[in-house]
């Protein structure tokens, strides 16, 4: 069965591979293996390192010109992530890698124009496959909202790379996930020291949000952002509440979330897996 997949630069290019004649069959992407370190023969730590992949590509177009026009493509998406030093990601069903793809190796290229094997070279600082949930929790009676991407019943007067819904529920959190995960905390303007708690943990920040601006508690990165009016960053790090670790993963299963309704907030859960899941 040809599996499907997205590439995504990093200023949101894409391109599909396992359709429009550009075709993916086995690949190494579902594997991965950790590394590890020992202290008098007995493990210490796992890590994994900087890991190397590897997918195979056929493309088959119907004409000359789609296919001329698909090496290019696959070609210049790619290489702005590398000249750019920026990563893209690549997706499998609700789950993304984020990746290099730092080279290309060719084979049955000049049978016509139309035709090309090509086994690319995917590397990546971070090998674990993420996949994203939003809640979105506002200051109208304490209500969450959690759905997937892809509806928008909230309007603001700035944008941002996720949407809402309407769909009330209760002032609960849940981490679906196996084990307790990473995240992102962004909390919309205007409030004063916000704090949030979940599961009895104290998420809080002292500073000033004004009106259409948003603060970003980063677990992963571990920054603490301010973004202005203006698109403007100012880093929060020092103005974190330093009584309790702001950067403290999720727990998983439903967790109960308080706040003193005075601004609203999404909580954005970062499942990692080793595998992106099958489904």
């Amino acid at each position: 069965m040809l599996e499907k997949i997205k590439f995504i630069n990093h200023i949101n290019e894409s391109i599909e591979w396992g359709t429009n004649g550009i075709y993916v069959n086995y690949n190494d992407l579902r594997d991965y293996s950790w590394d590890f370190t020992s202290d008098n023969n007995k493990i210490s730590s796992f890590s994994k390192g900087i890991v190397t992949k590897t997918i195979p590509i056929t493309i088959m177009c119907s004409s000359e010109s789609e296919g001329l026009a698909i090496k290019n493509r696959l070609f210049e998406i790619t290489e702005k992530d590398v000249l750019a030093m920026q990563h893209g990601k690549i997706i499998i069903g609700e789950h993304y890698l984020k990746c290099f793809i730092t080279g290309s190796k060719k084979s049955d290229y000049l049978i016509n124009k139309r035709f090309l094997k090509t086994s690319l070279t995917l590397k990546t600082d971070y090998p674990q496959w993420v996949k994203e949930t939003t809640t979105s929790f506002r200051t109208t009676e304490g209500i969450s909202v959690q759905e997937p991407q892809g509806k928008r019943n909230f309007d603001y007067n700035f944008d941002f790379s996720f949407d809402y819904t309407s769909e009330m529920k209760n002032k609960t959190l849940n981490n679906t996930g196996f084990v307790e995960t990473n995240f992102k905390l962004i909390i919309y303007g205007a409030c004063i020291n916000p704090a949030i708690h979940i599961s009895g943990h104290t998420y809080q920040v002292k500073c000033e949000v004004s009106d259409n601006e948003y603060l970003t508690i980063n677990s992963l990165t571990q920054k603490i952002i301010l973004t202005r009016y203006d698109g403007t960053e100012v880093n929060c790090f020092n103005y974190r509440n330093r009584n309790s670790y702001i950067f403290k993963p999720i727990p998983s299963g439903n967790n109960i979330v308080t706040w003193n309704y005075d601004f609203g907030f999404d909580v954005v859960l970062l499942e990692e897996r080793s595998e992106p899941k099958w489904t």
